[in-house]
């Protein structure tokens, strides 16, 4: 998978919001995927929970 430089620019807290964002609009699963990838990369998993409802 390609990585996107301005993702690794978003702050933990935006990047969630992205997630969140995204899983709630139903989003492309790719850009879904490259988001998640990059939550796990910052070991932030087990705050999707707290972002996603």
């Amino acid at each position: 998978m390609v990585k996107i430089s301005t993702l690794l620019d978003l702050t933990d807290e935006k990047l969630l919001e992205a997630y969140q964002k995204a899983t709630l609009l139903n989003l492309d699963v790719t850009f879904i995927e490259m988001l998640t990838e990059e939550i796990n990369n910052r070991g932030l998993e087990s705050s999707i929970n707290s972002y996603v409802s």
